[in-house]
């Protein structure tokens, strides 16, 4: 049945406008506006005060992009734009001086015309300050009360730069 099929005149007809088709096809992605490549690096600052004990994993975290971002002399992403991240991990500062951190991975951008361009590379980290030696040795020679003693909680103050690359390439309409 297979044999019968792939002899009929029909299969080759069929094969032969699928070859030209294909052939004739331009693959070359044509769009309108302003190539902004990937890679281009995106200079974001921290907006406000971000502490490890106020934030938690998959809290939304705003940052603002510093100076204008140009591709081909036009303005891609405006400054002032909020750029949006994710915080990935985060602990409050605990007992035993074990201090307090917190990541966060930049997700995203708004381009001038709207698009969502999405970022990488872009993780900010930051820990507080470690007083766990401190609190075993005073707690073992002094008082054994000075184990409950907590590290410092980790703080990331307003206007950090950051600055996460553009993951993949995309035309932004500027008008």
């Amino acid at each position: 049945m297979i044999n019968s099929i792939c002899k009929s005149t029909y299969v080759k007809h069929i094969a032969l406008v699928l070859v030209v088709a294909v052939t004739c096809m331009s693959f070359q992605m044509r769009g309108n506006g302003v190539p902004l490549n990937a890679g281009t690096v995106i200079p974001l600052e921290t907006i406000s005060l971000i502490r490890s004990d106020q934030v938690i994993p998959g809290q939304v975290i705003d940052f603002r992009v510093r100076y204008d971002v140009k591709s081909d002399d036009k303005v891609v992403i405006a400054a002032g734009t909020i750029a949006k991240g994710q915080v990935m991990r985060a602990q409050k500062a605990k007992g035993l001086g074990k201090e307090g951190f917190v990541e966060i991975q930049i997700k995203s951008v708004q381009a001038v015309d709207g698009q969502e361009i999405f970022l990488t590379g872009g993780n900010l980290y930051n820990e507080g300050e470690d007083k766990q030696t401190l609190s075993i040795v005073l707690g073992v020679f002094i008082c054994i009360l000075f184990l409950t003693m907590k590290g410092k909680n980790a703080e990331v103050p307003p206007g950090v730069e950051v600055s996460p690359a553009v993951a993949m390439s995309m035309n932004i309409d500027t008008k």
